[in-house]
């Protein structure tokens, strides 16, 4: 579960810190808000993904 844990935070700093730069180069403000849906749709897509995986092969 270590490994696992790891590969999860390191995909949520990646795509946390492009969602906030490209936020901040189109439209020059960042949104809390927006950023925490983000964070909780990007975790729930990864978390679901794998879970799909995991039924597919076992």
């Amino acid at each position: 579960m270590d490994i696992r844990r790891n590969l999860y935070v390191a995909a949520f700093v990646g795509a946390s810190l492009s969602y906030i730069f490209n936020g901040l180069a189109f439209t020059g403000t960042f949104d809390v808000f927006r950023w925490f849906v983000f964070a909780v749709v990007f975790l729930g897509f990864t978390f679901g993904f794998e879970r799909f995986i995991g039924w597919q092969i076992g």
